[in-house]
């Protein structure tokens, strides 16, 4: 308990770190000033993106988990999603755990298999963003010192250089000494296991878990419709996009910098690297990435990016805490009309 508070605790303050280094130089008094002139009309389809967005997501995840239970509740796996995304507002990764746990419970799944699902999507969200920035550092690659204003003169020569380089060695070599610690200590839990008798009940369970949570990341190969995967893949980010490039009109943006929904995957992207920074739902970290993205890039007046990166992320938080308790109500009237039992 200690442990996760200060996690929430060091997250907090790491999101508010991110927050000062985004309002710095910005007077707030400048910054509500220019929000009053957003057109909020705009927030419909920005809402009906970020829905899209959730629906594909819990779709896609069928996809890994279908072959253990063919009749999946498609409200549940939506609000189990919805509740990922609203537990880690509270805190970071909270919702990787959340998740799967209450759709376990009301699926009757493991939760173990479930948490090795979650860790093969971020797995493959990870592949797809790289491969999103490797496409925009090309696109910026004209001028790298765009990429310095953006992440910092540090990150960008720790990834240049050659001491970067042979930093990379020593972080895969210790993550590999990691990785055999690990697999030695698990060995000789489980032969202890076998010796001590007062270790067995907890051994097997510890075993059980492990083989569902490996089930669970190795799931991709029991995928039958990869090309379903992949569109549904396409279309999260699609509407991730979307939710980048609507409020351009909100501002009316995209007539007075010339923004375009190239411009909107580009900031999509690298909002995601700030999004991924453990703050609680990316408070602070992507304010400031989405502020300095759209001043270095597109020459956005800092007051303007400011304002659209605090709409945005406080749009999708007031849809996320509004949306949940609805889905998650329908979801335990469709259950108690079928006979289960209330939860």
């Amino acid at each position: 308990m200690v442990k996760r508070v200060l996690k929430i605790v060091l997250a907090l303050m790491l999101g508010g770190l991110f927050l000062w280094l985004a309002f710095r130089n910005v007077r707030l008094e400048e910054v509500l000033e220019y929000s009053k002139r957003i057109q909020f009309g705009w927030i419909i389809p920005f809402a009906v993106s970020a829905l899209c967005s959730h629906v594909f997501r819990a779709e896609r995840w069928r996809l890994l988990i279908e072959h253990d239970k063919k009749e999946l509740d498609r409200i549940t796996l939506i609000s189990g999603v919805l509740v990922g995304y609203l537990m880690n507002l509270v805190g970071p990764r909270l919702g990787e755990v959340s998740r799967p746990l209450y759709v376990a419970k009301k699926e009757d799944l493991s939760t173990s298999k479930l948490m090795g699902t979650i860790v093969l999507e971020r797995i493959i969200d990870v592949v797809v963003m790289a491969f999103l920035m490797l496409v925009v550092s090309l696109y910026l690659i004209s001028d790298v010192n765009l990429l310095r204003n953006i992440f910092g003169d540090q990150t960008i020569d720790f990834l240049t250089n050659q001491s970067g380089v042979m930093t990379y060695g020593w972080v895969a070599l210790f993550i590999l000494l990691l990785i055999v610690a690990g697999y030695a200590g698990l060995r000789l839990l489980l032969y202890l296991g076998t010796k001590i008798e007062a270790l067995q009940k907890w051994v097997f369970r510890a075993k059980k878990a492990f083989i569902m949570f490996k089930d669970g990341v190795l799931s991709a190969r029991k995928v039958d419709r990869w090309w379903l995967f992949i569109t549904y893949t396409a279309l999260i980010w699609f509407c991730y996009t979307l939710m980048t490039y609507i409020p351009f009109w909100m501002f009316d943006m995209q007539a007075e910098f010339d923004l375009d929904m190239l411009d909107a995957l580009v900031i999509t992207v690298i909002s995601a690297i700030g999004i991924a920074i453990p703050s609680p739902g990316g408070i602070g970290t992507y304010h400031y990435f989405v502020k300095q993205s759209l001043l270095v890039l597109f020459a956005v007046p800092a007051v303007t990016g400011i304002a659209y990166a605090t709409i945005t992320h406080a749009s999708m938080v007031i849809f996320v805490a509004g949306i949940t308790p609805f889905f998650l109500f329908i979801d335990k009237l469709r259950s108690t009309k079928a006979g289960d039992p209330v939860i």
